[in-house]
């Protein structure tokens, strides 16, 4: 059985003994558009995923409208609970992003869906995910996806919030939070609440500001990144960030098993995913 996650200084442990984990994997996309059962997810993908990679961690994205009741006549909780299952099965703990608030509405150029803040059904998508998975220690509730264009007040009086939904049923359950610029900046951004670790995402678009942005704060506290990815064109950049999350012995889930920029093609690894391959081997 996986043990559950706690943090210590600038680390996640587990929670019994205190042991260091350092937890590396990838993003499988799917579950925040797909419409087939599992997005089409099976347990061979996913044991690709684990143990062919050697993933100990899988972010899974999902949308929170089909969370919600009443929305689908589809199980979608019950899909991501089996998701969840397999994984574990597997020997890998699962972070439970939400990434859209639903499917339909656009939010900027180039068909983006990832909203800018939270909203008031946030709080009721929490309190199900944190019902439906209480008792259940391999799991950890990315609480928004990339928070962008609002003052830090903002979203740090959102994370409270949700955080709030979550603990208020399962007071020990680790969470994430990322920071603005579509989670890519943590500078003056910070909670107050425990157990918690703060996401970065990080592309080449960013620029190099890594120190700033997210390094320095990787000494202090735990800090993880929740997506990175490139092209073919990325690869010395993708060796040096890798290079850097090793320094600071941050956890990472590479974007995207499923989804651009590619980590794989019909089980085959990209040349970017395959750095992330051997970094995982």
């Amino acid at each position: 059985m996986l043990a559950p996650l706690a943090t210590a200084g600038p680390m996640i442990v587990d929670a019994g003994t205190g042991r260091k984990l350092r937890l590396r994997g990838v993003n499988v996309s799917g579950m925040e558009y797909s419409d087939a059962p599992y997005a089409g997810m099976s347990p061979d993908e996913l044991r690709q995923v684990v143990v062919d990679w050697r993933s100990n961690i899988v972010r899974i994205p999902f949308v929170q409208s089909l969370v919600l009741p009443g929305a689908s006549s589809r199980d979608y909780v019950g899909e991501l609970r089996t998701i969840v299952d397999w994984l574990a099965g597997f020997g890998a703990y699962t972070i439970l992003d939400l990434q859209w608030l639903d499917r339909e509405t656009v939010v900027g150029p180039g068909d983006n869906r990832v909203p800018p803040e939270p909203n008031h059904s946030s709080i009721a998508c929490w309190d199900i995910l944190a019902r439906e998975f209480r008792g259940v220690p391999h799991v950890v509730f990315d609480l928004f996806n990339e928070p962008h264009g609002i003052p830090v007040k903002t979203w740090v009086d959102w994370a409270h919030v949700l955080a709030g939904a979550v603990r208020s049923v399962d007071e020990s359950r680790q969470v994430m939070v990322g920071g603005l610029d579509w989670a890519y900046d943590l500078r003056d951004f910070s909670v107050s609440f425990p157990n918690v670790v703060y996401s970065t995402h990080v592309y080449r678009v960013k620029g190099k500001d890594w120190d700033d942005a997210f390094g320095d704060r990787a000494w202090d506290v735990p800090v993880f990144a929740g997506e990175f990815g490139g092209g073919d064109d990325d690869l010395a950049w993708g060796n040096k960030l890798l290079r850097y999350f090793d320094d600071r012995e941050m956890g990472w889930t590479a974007w995207s098993w499923r989804d651009f920029p590619h980590l794989q093609h019909g089980g085959l690894a990209t040349p970017f995913g395959n750095l992330v391959k051997q970094a995982l081997l």
